[in-house]
């Protein structure tokens, strides 16, 4: 006797329950989801807000550094020179680089980390160095 016998045999009733529980579980498996997508919503809503505190906190202490690296500058013939600003801005920009470099080096190295499983970090770092 096939599913579709059995089922027959059962009648109505039993196939109406049947797909009611498949409902059910259906439901609560989009429930669990739509629960995870919101913690997950709420905590990425968090971690904005504590890196758009810390990029304003930045953003004023590099306000603060210029302004007293410009305060110190010696000023010729009354004109505002923006060398030092140049120069700060110049030492941003390297400084930002050398973590995108530094970042990118570290997951080739956990890369290769994961190909060679017998070196450890340490061995790598000394053996490059």
């Amino acid at each position: 006797m096939s599913v579709t016998g059995t089922m027959r045999g059962y009648g109505r009733a039993a196939r109406h329950k049947a797909e009611a529980m498949g409902h059910q579980v259906k439901d609560r498996s989009m429930e669990k989801r739509l629960d995870r997508a919101t913690q997950e919503t709420e905590r990425l809503r968090f971690e904005n807000e504590l890196l758009r505190d810390e990029v304003e906190e930045t953003r004023s202490e590099h306000r603060k550094i210029l302004d007293l690296v410009e305060e110190r500058m010696p000023q010729a013939n009354g004109e505002h020179s923006h060398k030092g600003r140049w120069l700060v801005f110049l030492a941003a920009i390297g400084g930002a680089g050398f973590a995108v470099y530094r970042r990118f080096r570290m997951q080739d190295d956990e890369l290769d980390g994961a190909a060679q499983p017998g070196m450890s970090g340490i061995r790598r770092d000394t053996a490059v160095a």
